[in-house]
């Protein structure tokens, strides 16, 4: 036993002497000396690491940015490389300073263009450097690199608001390019969230700057429509506000899909919102505006039983001339069972 311990022990101060594994009571100059020492890049790596680590602790950098700023003054030419660019842009971006990073991360690319997580450091500097529809291509391209997890999901979700912020809505040709910052980034990881999030924004902005019968809103509205059903129906689960979301898209959808006779997602829609709606312990539909809207693309497509039943559903949670008005419309003989 007392020879094996000798034996850890040596092993252990072999590792120390040549920088492989840092020492927890090192101070400052000792981590910046292995830095300054390294050559090969896995020491090198290895050194940088151990300093990010101490971000922030008594005796150390006070803050990311101090560390970025630090590395731009190694001496003997170590500032450019590509481990320290890629360390000191990831600083830069957690110091909020994503600007400035954009060219260090661009660097470090160059020497290995297949690492994900640079590209999506990059892509959040881009993102903080105001370069939006960059940050959404770099970040799928991130994606496409095998870049995956919670970092990637919140960047792009905080690149579409920023973009939203950015532009006002009211002002684009036709879908803002939020939009379309959304879908090239979907196009590579269909993610319900991402979906749900771009509906949501869209419908909020066609609430505001649309009307329903222009041509550019008839496109928000298709727009908003399948990125709500794909949102909701793709999701293993639930996410907070699907019911609305569907309701509103049906409701984005009621003048186009008059004018082209239900060739829109709108039943699909309203039948997700009518599932949704319902209440498992048998009390009236949470919104019963969507059970007579059902009930009238059912019978536009001549399925009159089923409308029957939603209009009698309808009626007996409360009064509506609507429901009564599509009742009379329907064939007499329905229900003359019941």
């Amino acid at each position: 036993m007392r020879a094996r311990a000798i034996l850890v022990v040596g092993v252990i101060a072999l590792l120390l002497g040549t920088g492989l594994v840092s020492d927890a009571k090192e101070k400052l100059p000792d981590l910046r000396r292995n830095l300054l020492n390294a050559h090969e890049a896995k020491q090198m790596d290895r050194a940088l690491h151990a300093l990010t680590l101490k971000i922030g602790a008594p005796g150390f950098y006070a803050d990311h940015g101090a560390f970025a700023d630090w590395l731009g003054t190694l001496p003997d030419g170590k500032a450019d490389h590509p481990l320290v660019k890629r360390h000191r842009g990831w600083a830069l971006v957690k110091a909020k300073r994503g600007g400035e990073g954009i060219p260090h991360l661009e660097a470090a690319l160059k020497s290995n263009p297949s690492d994900g997580l640079t590209r999506a450091w990059l892509a959040d500097a881009l993102r903080q450097g105001g370069k939006f529809m960059e940050a959404a291509t770099m970040l799928t391209s991130a994606v496409q690199c095998g870049e995956r997890g919670t970092y990637v999901d919140e960047t792009i979700a905080s690149i579409l608001f920023a973009f939203r912020r950015s532009q006002i809505s009211g002002h684009a040709d036709d879908l803002p390019e939020y939009v379309l910052a959304a879908r090239i980034y979907l196009g590579v990881n269909p993610d319900p969230k991402i979906h749900h999030t771009t509906a949501r924004m869209l419908l909020d902005d066609f609430a505001v700057f649309e009307k329903p019968d222009r041509t550019r809103g008839k496109s928000w509205a298709r727009a908003a429509a399948e990125h709500a059903l794909l949102g909701i129906t793709t999701a293993p689960k639930l996410i907070g506000g699907d019911l609305q979301l569907a309701y509103d898209a049906a409701r984005a959808l009621e003048a186009v899909d008059a004018e082209t006779k239900g060739n829109t997602l709108r039943y699909d829609l309203l039948e997700t919102a009518y599932r949704l709606g319902i209440d498992p312990n048998g009390g009236p539909h949470a919104r019963p505006d969507v059970v007579v809207w059902l009930a009238e693309c059912a019978a536009r497509e001549g399925r009159f039983d089923l409308a029957y039943r939603l209009v009698q559903e309808r009626l007996s949670i409360s009064e509506s001339p609507r429901a009564k008005r599509l009742l009379m419309k329907l064939p007499p003989d329905l229900g003359g069972d019941d």
